[in-house]
């Protein structure tokens, strides 16, 4: 089967819709690092919308720093790729063309030709989705963390980058030695004030460097806070199959995702602010009443579904969603637990959006992994779980579900130990501190859950670790050591309603 790319796009099918701007004509003037399966099947849209919307030099050059390489599959395809919406039985497929240029940065070839594009004059922004331990930050405080091994290389070799910080620092030292403007650097990952956390991470990044690097960024760039919504699964060679038999031409770069999307940008740009709002992007003074509400509802409901699901035997999020036991646990704890926390949104908006958020996740047609969305639940628990945790705690209020939550993301990593049963290896940076703990024998539950919950970098902060200890302990020796399902019906039974 031919490669979908510019020779065969006018030959797809009628009901695909193409580019509706002169692709040919198109220049960069955006950057993205980490083109993704989220990026493509979101910005990558949002940008496309609007070059449709007005025509200009918005076109994008995407820069990969980890596996898979996407310069093989996208780079054949003209950088041309498919993103096809799945709801129930329905399906529509439309042809992305704003990526001008794909470059994976794997050796120092490849890395002065992304810091080169970084240092265009043309190019003014530049997002970023990194997932949340790209930004090489400790979750509990948001600081670097600098025992990690590939920010102290970056500071030894900084021409051959390995993280994103690194890699901006290379572009913007040559912007600042050539006199060119700062830019606006985007986060749009799911992490708590990700603008803040990125602009600190950058100038301490800088600063390490001990020139005049931090001064300059922190005068001349800009970091706009968002907020970013669409489920968007890992793309399986059966989804590529499948788009590429509607399309009738292979695209090894499909993506596929939910209809609901949602992008809000603070407006603060260093240069020119791309009209994204042409396509439906909403810019606002501050983002973060959207950042709470979406990552304390739909982010911790998809974790909380995620880490039972898998422990209850479920292979998808919408597997978990769609059993009775998990949607009770999700519902109560959203609403008698995290909605009180939401102080910047009413009631019925809050309950619309718990029920729009478990519709969502419900979609069958999104065949999301547990295993995918439990991937580093370290960096991810804090402003999903423990935070209106911790605010619940510190009202005097009980929260009881909220902390089962925290319990359920242990069972679930420590599930990867041979003392419980290894059934699987979970994928996140403090792994295998806690399977070491869990394979000692000593450690009884109590002194495991306390063992634990002593982890700084996620549990830090100024978190009450004390109050939540003989809970989590109890869940724990339910979870790992007797029938999960009936321990999560009891728990509901005693918790009020």
């Amino acid at each position: 089967m031919r490669l979908l790319d510019n020779s065969t796009l006018a030959a797809l099918p009628a009901c695909v819709r193409r580019p509706h701007y002169d692709r040919p004509r198109l220049e960069i003037g955006l950057a993205h690092i980490g083109v993704g399966a989220f990026h493509r099947c979101h910005q990558g849209e949002y940008t496309d919308e609007m070059l449709e919307a007005r025509f200009g030099a918005w076109g994008v050059v995407g820069i990969n720093l980890r596996p898979p390489q996407l310069a093989a599959s996208l780079g054949p395809q003209d950088n041309l790729y498919s993103r096809t919406l799945r709801e129930g039985m329905q399906a529509q497929t439309r042809i992305i063309g704003c990526i001008c240029q794909t470059i994976d940065v794997a050796c120092g070839e490849t890395a002065g030709q992304a810091i080169a594009q970084l240092a265009t004059p043309a190019v003014s922004t530049v997002t970023l989705t990194l997932t949340e331990k790209g930004y090489c930050h400790v979750p509990a405080t948001g600081r670097l963390d600098w025992s990690n091994a590939d920010l102290l290389a970056d500071l030894r070799a900084p021409a051959v980058p390995r993280t994103a910080l690194g890699l901006l620092a290379c572009a913007l030292e040559r912007r600042r030695a050539n006199g060119l403007p700062g830019l606006a650097l985007i986060s749009c990952d799911n992490i708590p004030a990700n603008g803040t956390i990125l602009r600190n991470a950058m100038i301490d990044f800088a600063a390490a460097g001990q020139g005049p690097l931090a001064g300059w960024i922190e005068s001349n760039c800009t970091f706009p806070g968002t907020m970013v919504d669409r489920i968007v699964p890992a793309t399986s060679i059966e989804d590529i199959d499948a788009v590429s038999g509607i399309l009738g031409v292979r695209d090894n770069a499909a993506v596929t995702g939910e209809p609901f999307r949602q992008w809000v940008i603070e407006d603060h740009f260093s240069g020119e602010r791309p009209p994204w709002d042409l396509a439906g992007a909403e810019f606002v003074v501050d983002a973060r009443r959207h950042e709470l509400i979406k990552m304390r509802i739909l982010n911790a409901a998809q974790s909380t579904f995620s880490h039972f699901g898998a422990l209850l035997g479920h292979e998808f999020s919408f597997q978990a969603a769609a059993d009775p036991l998990l949607d009770e646990l999700v519902r109560r704890m959203l609403e008698q637990e995290t909605a009180p926390t939401l102080q910047d949104w009413t009631a019925p908006e809050i309950a619309r959006y718990i029920d729009t958020s478990r519709s969502r996740i419900a979609n069958s047609a999104i065949r999301h992994r547990c295993h995918q969305i439990g991937t580093d639940g370290s960096q991810k628990i804090v402003q999903r779980i423990l935070r209106p945790l911790q605010e619940q705690l510190a009202m005097g209020a009980a929260a009881p579900l909220l902390t089962f939550a925290v319990a359920g993301w242990i069972a679930y990593v420590l599930r990867g130990s041979h003392r419980f049963g290894h059934l699987w290896a979970a994928v996140d940076p403090w792994a295998g501190e806690m399977i070491r703990l869990a394979d000692d024998e000593r450690l009884d539950f109590p002194a495991l859950a306390e063992a634990v919950l002593s982890i700084e970098a996620v549990f830090g902060g100024g978190f009450p670790v004390d109050a939540i200890v003989a809970p989590v302990a109890s869940h724990l020796e339910a979870l790992l050591s007797g029938d999960a399902r009936t321990h999560i019906a009891a728990v509901l039974e005693r918790c009020p309603q």
